[in-house]
């Protein structure tokens, strides 16, 4: 474990006075630089399990637009290019193109017609399929095949994963979750398929991506925008540059045929450290791309790099709860 992520989680008091000692440098800093804050969801929907603390429920999601509408200046990405930010602004965005963005989030943000950013992996997109983390947490959740233990073959070595209790079975997952993030997608697949075969598992329709159809219609509301988001989300420092090549300019090609419109913008799968590094950020320039987004907890300024664009990723908070968040990401800088 690094030494930030040490603090983070056995010292988050020596975080907290660190960040309040940069408060005031920060605020100096907004006052003759706008900053924008480019907020981050995945899932709007009700779920039984959030594993990664990813999904809002749609009672949420409402509340929290009613309140950026009320008291925020939502902009978009074509408003950066005009490089006149005037007050301190947000943009907000999706990650992945979960079909609950189309079923509960549009038509909230259509209803306060605010303007947002999806970012689609392709590669499911008119497939039904699941993402890989969905199909881990249905083998070891939605498996009613398990007793006190799940024995699996990851690279022909036989692993056995403690399921015994809640606790165990969650750990076991978080393990299995990090093993499988570092495999070559084709190797996770096959992965995941043997053992969907091997314990008849199926397909959780609720898990989907949109469809072609659904991100026509997005993209026509004029309210939405559509960015790339790679082919089959891969951890792109994990895979060779030409593949890294293969999955970013696919997933552009793929939107811009779907929609006869120039694609410029592209999110990071998982947007850390470990998800992509100066290589990949070259890549996505070269391409063409304007603006590619990370998920580093920072602001937008005007010297920020415009291929590593920095988010807060946002929680199912209550009204209360977010109010308050957003008075804190002003001070994080």
């Amino acid at each position: 474990m690094s030494l930030k992520g040490y603090i983070k989680e056995n010292l988050p008091w020596i975080r907290s006075i660190y960040r309040k000692r940069l408060a005031p440098i920060n605020l100096i800093h907004n006052i003759y630089d706008k900053p924008v804050v480019v907020l981050l969801y995945h899932r709007v929907n009700y779920l039984n399990r959030d594993l990664f603390n990813i999904n809002v429920t749609p009672d949420n999601f409402e509340r929290h637009i009613r309140i950026l509408k009320n008291h925020y200046n939502v902009i978009t990405f074509n408003d950066l290019k005009r490089n006149d930010i005037k007050e301190p602004s947000v943009i907000i965005t999706f990650d992945d193109g979960y079909y609950d963005n189309y079923k509960y989030a549009f038509p909230i943000l259509k209803k306060y017609q605010v303007p947002a950013t999806i970012f689609i992996t392709s590669g499911g997109v008119d497939t039904g399929k699941e993402f890989w983390w969905d199909r881990l947490e249905t083998v070891l959740f939605e498996n009613k095949n398990l007793r006190e233990s799940i024995e699996l073959d990851i690279l022909n070595q036989r692993h056995i994963f403690d399921i015994s209790d809640d606790k165990k079975r969650l750990h076991s997952f978080y393990t299995l979750h990090h093993m499988l993030f570092s495999l070559h997608p084709n190797e996770r697949d096959m992965m995941l398929d043997r053992w969907y075969e091997s314990y008849g598992l199926k397909v959780n329709p609720n898990n989907r991506t949109m469809t072609s159809s659904e991100l026509i219609e997005l993209y026509q509301s004029q309210l939405v925008t559509l960015g790339a988001h790679t082919i089959h989300h891969p951890a792109l420092k994990q895979i060779s540059r030409e593949e890294q090549i293969q999955e970013i300019q696919s997933s552009k090609l793929f939107l811009e045929n779907l929609l006869h419109t120039d694609i410029d913008i592209f999110a990071y799968p998982f947007g850390h450290k470990e998800s992509f590094d100066q290589v990949t950020e070259q890549i996505v320039q070269d391409l063409g791309f304007t603006y590619s987004v990370s998920t580093k907890r920072a602001q937008l300024h005007s010297n920020t790099n415009p291929f590593s664009i920095p988010r807060f990723g946002i929680e199912d908070w209550s009204e209360d709860e977010f109010i308050r968040q957003m008075k804190l990401v002003w001070f994080e800088n």
